[in-house]
This record gives C-alpha cells, sequence and structure tokens, in this order.
C-alpha cells in the first residue's frame, strides 16, 4: 500500500494529513513566506510515496510543489497527484461558474456527503465563511461566500476613529453597554445571526440535509447556533480520499 500524503493548500497555509489507523493526523505547515516553508514541507513529503494535492493557491500548483521537492540528494520523489476543477464535470454540479469554484468548496461537501448518506450543508468559516450544498445524489448545488467572522471584526474595529478590534464574543446582557460589547453584538452577532439565516434559507430546499462545520469558527458557530449541527476539521481531506478511492477510477482530476 502506498503511504500518502494529503496536502490542503489554502491561500495563507497548506495543511498536510496522513490516515493513522483510520483517522487522520494532521500537521499544520508553515505559512508560504515562511523562510523555512520550503525546507520544512521538502522534509516532511520526501516521507511518502504520494502526495494527493487540492489547492487554491494560483502559485502553489502541482508543478510547483514538483520543483519544490526536485533535489538531487533526494532518494525518491513522491507521485503527485492534483485535484483540479477538472473533476467538476456536468453530472457532478450545477454551478454556473465551475471555471470560478474553488475545489476545497466541492471537496468539503463531497467529504460530508461521503461520511453518510443523504443531501448536506457544509460551511467553512475562515477568513471567508462559505456556506455550500451537495445534493443527496452527490451533485454539487453551489452555495454563499460571505465575510469571515474575523474579517467583520477587524474591517468595523478599523472602520472609523473611536472604533477597536475586540475579541469574538457574544455580549451578555442586552442592549450591548459598553463600546466593545457594541461592537461584539455588531460583528460576532450580525456574523451569526447571517450564518444562520443563509442556512436555514438552503434548508427550505434540502430539509433532510444535515450540517456541518469545519474551518477556524466552526467552534464559535458550534457554541451559538441554535440549529443542530455537527463538526469535523477534516472535511476536505475526507473529500480527497474519497475522490482517491473513487472518482480517479473515472477519470475525474489530474494525474
Amino acid at each position: 500500500m502506498k503511504k500518502t500524503l494529503f496536502l490542503d493548500a489554502g491561500n495563507t497555509r497548506v495543511k498536510s494529513a496522513a490516515e493513522d489507523s483510520s483517522r487522520w493526523s494532521v500537521h499544520p505547515l508553515p505559512e508560504y513566506d515562511a523562510p523555512d516553508f520550503d525546507s520544512f514541507l521538502r522534509k516532511h513529503a520526501l516521507h511518502y510515496d504520494r502526495i494527493v494535492l487540492s489547492s487554491v493557491k494560483k502559485r502553489f500548483q502541482k508543478e510547483d510543489l514538483e520543483r519544490l521537492l526536485s533535489v538531487d540528494d533526494a532518494p525518491s520523489t513522491p507521485e503527485i497527484l492534483a485535484i483540479t476543477r477538472s473533476v467538476l464535470t456536468p453530472e457532478r454540479h450545477r454551478y454556473r461558474t465551475p471555471e470560478t469554484l474553488g475545489i476545497d468548496r466541492y471537496l468539503a461537501c463531497l467529504g460530508a456527503w461521503s461520511l453518510g448518506s443523504g443531501s448536506v450543508i457544509v460551511s467553512d468559516a475562515g477568513t471567508a465563511c462559505t456556506i455550500d450544498v451537495m445534493d443527496a445524489g452527490g451533485i454539487y448545488r453551489g452555495g454563499v461566500i460571505m465575510p469571515g467572522l474575523h474579517m467583520l471584526i477587524v474591517t468595523l474595529g478599523r472602520g472609523a476613529d473611536g472604533l477597536f478590534p475586540v475579541s469574538a464574543g457574544l455580549p451578555a446582557s442586552w442592549p450591548p453597554d459598553s463600546t466593545a460589547t457594541a461592537l461584539q453584538a455588531g460583528t460576532a452577532g450580525t456574523f451569526l445571526a447571517a450564518w444562520e439565516a443563509h442556512v436555514q434559507r438552503t434548508r427550505q430546499l434540502f430539509p433532510e440535509a444535515r450540517i456541518w462545520l469545519t474551518g477556524g469558527d466552526a467552534a464559535f458557530l458550534a457554541e451559538n447556533s441554535s440549529l443542530d449541527v455537527l463538526r469535523n476539521d477534516c472535511l476536505v481531506f475526507e473529500g480527497m480520499r474519497h475522490w482517491l478511492e473513487t472518482m480517479q477510477q473515472e477519470g475525474g482530476g489530474e494525474a
């Protein structure tokens, strides 16, 4: 069996994961501009026989990874499989502009869908917060991109004199009785209300859909939302694994 490393390359950093006794072992890597990024990734990746790459970073595609791993003293170079938008064949989505769809959005839905039966609503609460839906047949149907919680906090906190960034949280009493709690209500409260509104509107069309959370602010939503949610921080990796096990046989993606 090939020893496989999964790489999820976002806009700021790469997350890596490998399966260990049917569980994911996740390893965050340094940010792209960190001085030790190349050497750290090279040392990490060369322990594997195969790498499966998903990337939304234009400057971190398959050819960039191949170049980074090509070193004279390496005993061997891992095989690299890249999951690109070419997996978005017409029978797998109903998105009008698949050429602009972040492949991580699709893979997170695919990962959640692969963990059970039926339709899924998947929210990745990161820098931007996405809320996407995949129907019971495994067809990606689209979703919402909204500002993430910390983007709202920073934007409002720096938007006018006298305002300032605050911690992510909801005020304990109403109405808010300080500028800090007023800002929390206007950022965390607005984020939560908008998120629930988008999810509820989606559930009107997919009433049986299970709601999945992933991403850095998943804990905030899980703790404060009145909706019944499931949380899994490895949904993109689950989607990558599902593609590797089944969809590659159908000719989707790139090798």
